[in-house]
Parts: structure tokens; C-alpha cells; sequence
């Protein structure tokens, strides 16, 4: 008489596989298909499921249903002990909090507060000025310059490009010139001129940034100085600004506000005290948004919000980060990264900055590396205006903080912008967090 093996027990108590729980933790519930050994013996999932693959009604789901309703009466004692253990192993491990990004923001629909502008009878103005009060403005047709990259270490001619894309754009380019450099050959320059440097010719710059190794430089009695010497060697004609650091904007503009200064550059991939040394700061980390809020706050704190403008540099990919940061108070933003990769049509993926720029560095047509950039930029101008017009504006410098809504608290808390189905932000200090 041959033996028979006995059936392997189900206690009901078993995890699924598709539902761990924390490390250490027995609990028990349902399992998955194949049999596996607890306490010594072969334990086996009873139930199949019936809803098949359902995004709704997941397996584990589907065990704990015919689990509950199969197990007929239970004792108080076992109701307890299977609710704790399904309980536990719904309980998800905390993630880590993410840092805010603009894609935490969303616009709110005009129709709630005015009426759509109809983007075919009313046009959208899209030109800015930075340094109004100046003889010589910043004058931009699109709220874009092509900023936060180290475009004089871009492989080839494609800071040449950069600087044609900017011409025929009428954008402006944020990069050191060398000495060399002809005044002719880039009059859509905006210079970066460090404290600790010799001073450039800059009779042919459109602006300048005043700019330091590190951000413990960026104080009153080191800017002072330069920004008086500036001003004598351009006839206090072009607007004249000041980098705002991630790494302690509000003390940035606190010492230097009273200096008659014309713009901040509120720097999002300026993270810490020593100044970014890559081509491409953005592939270092995530921009620290929250500069935006950070300088914006300080001007208002001084009365000079109307008076001095914002430009912000860091993690711009297109045309809806762009319309965000404006709503935020900035009157340009820059395209970095973005704008590389615009000209560099082949690339698929960026494994490394030293990877991405021998990609770059591969034979390109001027003219259609130009092309490429101006239409990238186009792009974004368009999308911003659309944007711009959805929330019932006629003019990019119209949008504000309250056509946009958050959607985490870590956002709300950078940024200051209220989060959804709240009238509250959590931004410290604001006395709504």
C-alpha cells in the first residue's frame, strides 16, 4: 500500500510576495503561488484568482478577499490577530522624501478667477526688460537667456552657436568672454565677472553678473568696490546684478541690497559655499528651488520687488518650468543643460558629464546647431505664452503666485505656493505653515 503524502497545511498567515514587510515583522497573510516551507512544513496558497491581472484588484488583494471570506466565523481573538497582520503588511516602508521639484506645481484653470485669453485674437507679449530704470536695458523678446552651463568649455564651435543662436533670438548668453574675445563678436553677452578676477572690457557687455568663488564672498564690502568700478567703466548705462547662491540667498541680498543693484541671479545649482566647477552643474543634483522663494521674500521684506528683478539659472527643461518660475516672480529664465541637448539632437542618454560632451563634441553643421538652439528656446517662449493665456494674462510679466497650486508639502514649503484644496502654505515663517 503505497503512502500517501499528506496535503500541505494553509494557516492563512503567510505574506505574499508582492507585499513585504518590514524587516524583522511576522505577520501573517496569504501566499503567493509557489509552496514555500514555514515552521518545517509545506505551506501552499488555496485560492486562485479569479479577477485574473487587474490593475484595480491586485493578487495580494485578491488573497486577502477569499482569504476573509472563506475562513467562516473567527474568534475575537483570531479577528484581531489577522486584522493586525493584514494591517502591518499594508503598512508601507516610509519613502524617502523626494525633493521638490516644479513638477509639484500645477497651474491653476483660469475660468475659475477670469476669463481664457483666446489664443487666436489677443496676443501674448512675451518681451522683457531687465534694468528698466537703466539707459541701456536688458531687452529680451522671449523671458529667456541661455545661462547656467560653462558654455566656454562646450567642445567645437558650439559656444560660437550658443552665441549666434542668442543674436538671432535677440536673447542674451551668460558666459565669461576672454580677453581675447572680439567686442563685436557677441553683443547679446551678458558678463560674469568674478570679484577676485581683473576686470574685463566690458564696454560691449549688454549686463553683467557679479559673481565669486564662493558664496562667503558675495558680501557688501567685497561687492562694493566692484560694482563702483563697474558702473564708472560702463556709464552707469546696463543693468548691473549680483548672483544669488541656493547656498544662502537671503543673506546675499540682505547685505547687498542697498548697493543700487539691478537684478539677482538666483542660482539653484549653487549649492554649496565653493562655486559649481562642472560644464554641467544640473547633472550633479537636483536645483534647490526654493532660492526663488528665498530672494523673492527678501525684496519684498525691502520694498523692492518692482525695483529689482530676478533672473533664475538651474534644472529648466522646457517651456511649463519656465511659465512656473515666472509665476514665481522671475522676470527670465536660463537654458543650460536643456539647451545643449537641444543642439545635440543624437543624444539618447546622459550617462556622465565626460560622456555627454564627447557626444557634443561630435562633428556638427553650424547653421543647423543654431537653427536648433533658436527653436529650442522658440519652443518654450511659445509654451510659456500659452500657458500665460490659459491662466486669463496678456503679458508674461503678469503671472504670479497665484495662478499656481502645490501639490506635496515639500514644494509648498520651497516654493510658498498654497497646496491644493488649501488656503495655506507651509513655507517657514510665512505664518500659514
Amino acid at each position: 500500500m503505497s503512502k500517501t503524502k499528506p496535503p500541505p497545511s494553509f494557516d492563512g498567515a503567510t505574506l505574499s510576495r508582492r507585499i513585504e514587510p518590514k524587516s524583522g515583522v511576522d505577520v501573517g497573510l496569504p501566499l503567493g503561488k509557489q509552496e514555500v516551507k514555514v515552521d518545517g512544513k509545506k505551506v501552499a496558497r488555496h485560492y486562485k484568482h479569479a479577477a485574473g491581472k487587474s490593475s484595480t484588484y491586485a493578487p495580494p488583494v485578491v488573497d486577502m478577499i477569499y482569504h476573509m471570506s472563506r475562513s467562516g466565523a473567527l474568534s475575537d481573538a483570531d479577528a484581531r490577530e489577522f486584522v493586525a497582520a493584514k494591517l502591518q503588511a499594508e503598512r508601507e516602508i516610509p519613502a524617502k522624501e523626494l525633493p521638490p521639484t516644479f513638477d509639484q506645481l500645477l497651474f491653476l484653470s483660469a475660468n475659475l478667477t477670469r476669463l481664457v485669453i483666446d489664443p487666436y485674437r489677443e496676443k501674448c507679449n512675451t518681451q522683457v526688460q531687465v534694468g528698466t530704470q537703466r539707459a541701456a536695458p536688458l531687452t529680451l523678446d522671449w523671458p529667456i537667456v541661455f545661462g547656467g552651463a560653462d558654455f566656454r568649455r562646450l567642445p567645437g564651435e558650439l559656444f560660437a552657436c550658443v552665441r549666434q543662436a542668442a543674436v538671432q533670438a535677440r536673447l542674451a548668453v551668460f558666459a565669461t568672454v576672454d580677453q581675447d574675445s572680439d567686442p563685436q563678436d557677441n553683443p547679446a553677452s551678458v558678463l560674469m565677472v568674478d570679484v577676485d578676477a581683473p576686470r574685463l572690457d566690458v564696454s560691449h557687455a549688454a549686463a553683467i553678473e557679479i559673481t565669486a568663488p564662493s558664496a562667503s564672498m558675495l558680501d557688501r564690502d567685497t561687492i562694493a568696490p566692484v560694482l563702483d568700478q563697474l558702473r564708472r567703466a560702463t556709464g552707469d548705462r546696463i543693468p548691473i546684478g549680483i548672483a544669488a547662491p541656493a547656498f544662502g540667498a537671503a543673506t546675499v541680498v540682505d547685505q547687498t541690497i542697498n548697493l543700487d543693484v539691478d537684478f539677482y541671479v538666483a542660482d539653484a545649482q549653487w549649492t554649496a559655499d565653493a562655486r559649481p566647477s562642472e560644464v554641467f552643474p544640473e547633472l550633479s543634483a537636483a536645483p534647490h528651488i526654493a532660492v526663488i522663494a528665498d530672494v523673492m521674500d527678501r525684496l519684498r521684506h525691502h520694498c523692492r520687488e518692482a525695483a529689482v528683478q530676478l533672473v533664475y539659472r538651474g534644472g529648466i527643461r522646457g517651456g511649463a518650468d519656465a511659465a512656473k518660475v515666472i509665476c514665481l516672480g522671475a522676470a527670465a529664465v536660463s537654458l543650460g543643460l536643456s539647451a545643449a541637448l537641444a543642439m545635440a539632437t543624437r543624444i539618447n542618454q546622459i550617462k556622465g558629464e565626460q560622456v555627454l560632451l564627447d557626444t557634443l563634441a561630435a562633428p556638427m553643421d553650424p547653421p543647423q546647431t543654431i537653427g536648433q538652439a533658436v527653436n529650442f528656446a522658440k519652443s518654450v517662449n511659445m509654451e510659456v505664452a500659452m500657458l500665460a493665456r490659459a491662466c486669463g494674462k496678456s503679458d508674461v510679466r503678469n503671472m504670479e503666485p497665484e495662478d499656481l497650486r502645490a501639490i506635496s508639502i515639500a514644494v509648498s514649503a520651497a516654493t510658498g505656493i498654497p497646496v491644493a484644496g488649501k488656503d495655506y502654505n507651509f513655507r517657514p515663517g510665512s505664518g500659514n505653515e
